[in-house]
């Protein structure tokens, strides 16, 4: 009983992930009078609920109505007053979405969007001299972060730059002292640092230079 409870419960976390993915930005083209025309879609996702927006060289639209379960989902659009609805697919990094009126297929491909994280950040330390600024650069690659410290005295490569959403850590070596940072990127485009050194944490608030 178990074991099928355990699997029912992998089932709809699986099916969950695979409703999440549709979030995001995506793009396709269309075939018009005049030639192809570019459509943008934006879907967001909560739940069974499917809100976002489609925007073309016409203006944006709503989506109304927007239902999603597993890799399947459907929503309408209002165009002066006629409902027009539609259903889509989600296959890995392509949506294919039909209508009543259209014989094929729209295909959509994800826009592969910049992580907030990404550029060059302000933080400001207490010395025995005063305060120091260090700038550091960061550049998000899927989970991996990148990037350097950079102060007066040069620059530093970032190691083992790992990230999880808005979270992400990396270590510094300097002069056979390592020191761990854990930081997180908050709502109003700053991050909050946490550096270990020498066993005693030191938190910094950074913002955003570029």
């Amino acid at each position: 009983m178990k074991t099928i409870t355990t699997v029912l419960l992998l089932m709809l976390v699986s099916l969950a992930a695979d409703a999440q993915k549709l979030d995001g930005i995506w793009k396709g083209t269309r075939s018009g009078p005049n030639g192809d025309f570019e459509l943008t879609f934006t879907f967001k996702v909560k739940g069974e609920s499917l809100a976002g927006e489609f925007s073309s060289q016409m203006g944006s639209m709503p989506l109304q109505n927007g239902k999603i379960h597993d890799n399947q989902f459907s929503y309408d659009i209002d165009i002066n007053g006629q409902t027009m609805s539609s259903t889509g697919v989600l296959e890995g990094d392509v949506v294919k979405i039909t209508g009543s009126r259209r014989p094929e297929p729209i295909i959509l491909h994800r826009v592969k969007e910049d992580s907030k994280i990404n550029g060059a950040w302000l933080a400001k330390v207490q010395g025995p001299q005063g305060d120091m600024e260090l700038i550091f650069t960061f550049k998000v690659d899927g989970n991996k972060l990148v990037g350097t410290d950079s102060s007066a005295m040069g620059s530093i490569p970032l190691n083992n730059g790992v990230v999880q959403g808005n979270e992400f850590s990396f270590d510094i070596e300097m002069q056979e002292m390592k020191i761990s940072h854990k930081c997180k990127y908050l709502d109003d485009d700053s991050i909050e640092m946490k550096a270990n050194v020498m066993e005693q944490d030191m938190v910094i608030k950074m913002k955003r230079v570029k």
